[in-house]
C-alpha cells in the first residue's frame, strides 16, 4: 500500500523545470526549503505536531510567507502546487501523435524516473512508512495528478473539459506508475525505473489484450 500511494507524492520532481525568472527560482528554492523542513520536523515529531511557525524559523522567513507557497500546514508535506500540476498538464498537451493513452503513459514514464531520483520524494516515502495514517492526504495528491493528466489530454483535442475516453486513459496511467514504482522499490538491484515502468507497461497492454468482448465472459466463445 505505501509503495503504491506515495508514487505521486512529491511535487519537487514535477517542478525540476527551469524557471524563467529570478522571482520564480526564489520562489521554488523557498517551496523546497518549507517542505524540507516540514519533512525534518515531522519525522522528529510527528507528522501533527509541528507548527507552521517552527518550520518558517527553520527557513527563516516571516509565517505569513508560508503561505505565499503552501495552503495550509497539511498541504506542506505532500500536495503539488499548481504551477507543477499546470506543467504536467502541458507536457500531455503538447505530447504530439498517439493515443491519450500512449501520451499520457509517456509523460508519466518520465515522471517514474524523475521521482525515484527525488532526495525530497525518499524522505516522504520514509514518512508515510512510520506514519500510514499519511495515506488519505497522499491519495488525495494522487487524484490531483491523475486531473491533470486528462485535462492535458483534453487540450490535445481542443476540449477544455475531459471526456470519458480522456479520464480512462490518465486512470490507467497513473495505475501503471504505481505498479512501476512499487516494482522498482522492491528490487534490490536498483533497475532503471523507466525501464520498469516501460516492462509494466507492456504487461498491462498484454493483460488489456486478452480480455473478451465486452458482455462476452470469460469462459464464453
Amino acid at each position: 500500500m505505501i509503495a503504491t500511494d506515495v508514487t505521486v507524492a512529491a511535487d519537487d520532481a514535477g517542478q525540476d523545470r527551469e524557471c524563467p525568472g529570478r522571482r520564480e527560482r526564489k520562489k521554488l528554492r523557498t517551496r523546497r526549503a518549507l517542505r524540507s523542513a516540514a519533512l525534518e520536523r515531522a519525522r522528529v515529531q510527528g507528522p501533527a505536531a509541528f507548527t507552521v511557525e517552527e518550520i518558517c524559523a527553520d527557513v527563516d522567513i516571516a509565517p505569513r510567507t508560508f503561505f505565499n507557497h503552501f495552503p495550509s500546514k497539511d498541504a506542506v508535506l505532500f500536495d503539488w502546487d499548481g504551477a507543477a500540476l499546470a506543467e504536467l498538464t502541458g507536457e500531455v498537451r503538447d505530447r504530439a501523435g498517439g493515443s491519450p493513452l500512449a501520451a499520457a503513459t509517456a509523460v508519466v514514464g518520465e515522471l517514474a524516473a524523475a521521482l525515484t531520483t527525488s532526495p525530497i520524494w525518499h524522505r516522504q516515502l520514509e514518512l508515510l512508512r512510520a506514519h500510514p495514517e499519511l495515506h488519505g492526504r497522499i491519495a488525495h495528491v494522487g487524484r490531483a495528478v491523475e486531473d491533470a493528466l486528462a485535462l492535458g489530454l483534453a487540450a490535445r483535442e481542443g476540449a477544455t473539459v475531459p471526456a470519458l475516453d480522456h479520464r480512462v486513459a490518465a486512470a490507467a496511467a497513473m495505475a501503471v506508475l504505481q505498479v512501476a514504482i512499487s516494482a522498482w522499490l522492491a528490487d534490490p538491484a536498483g533497475p532503471d525505473p523507466r525501464a520498469v515502468h516501460d516492462d509494466v507497461l507492456v504487461r498491462a497492454r498484454d493483460a488489456f489484450a486478452s480480455l473478451p468482448p465486452p458482455g462476452q465472459g470469460a469462459g464464453g466463445p
